[in-house]
């Protein structure tokens, strides 16, 4: 058998610019690192631990699409400044290299002997979904991106259209989708229970279908381009009904916005709503932070217990201000006003500002400091990143059946949400601007200071000018069809880190050309 060589293979990965630091006398080779389960089990936690410390990086459109009063800094960012966008030069690599990692497992499970067909659907759907979600998130924030053929294949590769991307990422998530069960039935190489729902099931893969279809329908429509935009979100609609029924897996939602509240506050504890989440291991050094960046950037007092309300002028990177809040909840009985903000009966006035403070994580890691004056440190929320809840999939059921006319399930899905958190019904007195802004607006409320999905949102549903700033008031169908609406490709995709070239197939899209 031939034996190559992990290291080699890693070294001339021209795609990512890889250079790791393994010497070649010491490379483990692929058949003896994939002969045992116990091997293949190693490979799938490293994938696992990438989409952890990975897929969260999404600070551009975090800034970009924030539902915020006030940034810390980065308004240029927000204002789509082309030449602040391309200086900044966000970089794919750490998505490439999950999506090497993966294929890897894909390409060499074959070696292990004695692997049962159960434990052998385990490793590949796990593989198969790593696969599927970052050609996911490749689409979303580059649009173009390059499709690999396999860990095999070390070449020049060209970009494939943002279409072909969402293709590829819907073969492997239906992949991992037919070999995975649902959550309850996970195990571990011993046989225990997998009780984190960051490990991949039935049901984390129908989210991301359900997400992907959306998207796909979406992007047809919004860029004018070939494809059913309808069928893609019948599809999506068939997941999500799929999640919402029970048939992949038993999730329902918490009784109220204060049952998820403290849910999100105990991550130890089992969260019902929760589907897909990047596990927070703050036991394995004292340097771990939540995943869940999003939140982390909303955090002042009372949550971080080193500080005071005065702080809250300037150590939050995302602020909003009580007068905003109220707009967006205008129903006085809706029950996430309170919820998910700490004392919103009160008035919290600094520096001539009301602020409201997010409180949907309410618990952080304070590590012992002798040096402070409080004998603590503040290190981090003390939650997972719960990445995709139920609660999602009611909205984007309702999202999908309003662009298909559908107005009675839409609706009938938009009140579940509704009546769940005390608010008025659609239609209500405050909703003028018809139905789909109105779940628009509801995603919003549901999910503010909690993910980095608003830009996508927006996209989505064709907000652009009505809910962006700056450059993207101004973009043409032509602009967005030239990659305006996504990153700029970054420069390792082309040069190493010395500036020699090391793909010479790839082009710059045209809208970020004109500005490099």
């Amino acid at each position: 058998m031939k034996k190559i060589s992990i290291a080699t293979l890693l070294m001339a990965c021209t795609l990512t610019s890889c250079s790791l630091d393994i010497l070649p006398e010491n490379a483990q080779t692929y058949d003896t690192s994939f002969n045992n389960e116990a091997g293949v089990n190693s490979a799938t936690a490293s994938v696992e631990y990438f989409l952890n410390i990975y897929a969260p990086n999404n600070n551009t459109f975090c800034t970009v699409g924030m539902f915020v009063d006030t940034l810390q800094d980065d308004m240029e960012i927000r204002r789509w400044n082309p030449r602040r966008v391309i200086g900044q030069n966000q970089s794919w690599k750490e998505l490439y290299d999950i999506v090497f990692s993966a294929n890897v497992i894909v390409d060499n499970i074959h070696r292990a002997k004695d692997l049962r067909d159960d434990r052998r659907n385990h490793y590949l759907g796990q593989a198969e979904f790593g696969l599927g979600f970052c050609y996911f998130l490749l689409a979303q924030r580059f649009d173009d991106a390059v499709i690999t053929e396999n860990s095999q294949v070390i070449k020049e590769y060209a970009t494939s259209s943002r279409i072909d991307v969402i293709n590829a990422a819907i073969d492997h998530a239906t992949k991992a989708f037919n070999m995975l069960p649902t959550y309850d039935k996970l195990r571990k190489m011993d046989g225990t229970p997998i009780t984190n729902r960051q490990t991949a099931s039935k049901g984390t893969c129908a989210a991301l279908l359900a997400h992907l279809y959306a998207w796909k329908g979406s992007i047809i429509e919004l860029l004018k381009l070939e494809g059913d935009a309808q069928a893609a979100y019948t599809k999506s609609m068939e997941y999500s009904t799929m999640l919402i029924n029970k048939q992949v897996g038993d999730y329902s939602l918490c009784s109220t916005p204060e049952e998820l509240c403290q849910c999100f506050s105990a991550p130890e504890k089992t969260n019902p709503e929760a589907i897909f989440s990047f596990f927070y291991d703050k036991a394995r050094s004292g340097q771990t932070f939540s995943p869940n960046k999003v939140a982390e950037g909303f955090v002042c007092w009372p949550v971080d217990e080193t500080q005071t309300l005065a702080d809250i002028a300037t150590h939050p990177k995302f602020k909003l201000y009580k007068e905003t809040i109220s707009k967006l909840y205008p129903d006085a009985g809706d029950l996430r006003r309170t919820a998910f903000f700490y004392k919103f009966d009160q008035d919290h006035t600094v520096g001539g500002h009301n602020y409201a403070i997010p409180y949907k994580f309410r618990t952080a890691v304070l590590d012992p400091d002798q040096t402070s004056s409080s004998g603590k440190l503040y290190r981090s929320i003390n939650a997972d990143y719960v990445y995709w809840r139920l609660a999602d999939f009611y909205l984007l059921r309702a999202e999908c059946a309003a662009k298909l006319g559908n107005d009675a399930q839409a609706i009938a899905d938009l009140n579940v949400i509704r009546n769940r958190a005390g608010a008025t019904a659609y239609p209500s007195a405050n909703d003028t601007k018809g139905l789909r802004k109105a779940i628009f607006r509801e995603r919003e409320r549901e999910f503010i200071a909690e993910n980095d999905a608003r830009y996508a949102d927006i996209i989505r549903n064709n907000y652009i000018k009505e809910e962006l700033t700056g450059k993207f008031t101004t973009l043409t169908l032509s602009d967005m069809r030239g990659g305006a609406l996504g990153l700029p490709l970054p420069i390792d995709a082309k040069t190493d880190k010395n500036g020699n070239p090391i793909n010479k197939l790839i082009r710059q899209k045209t809208y970020w050309q004109r500005y490099e």
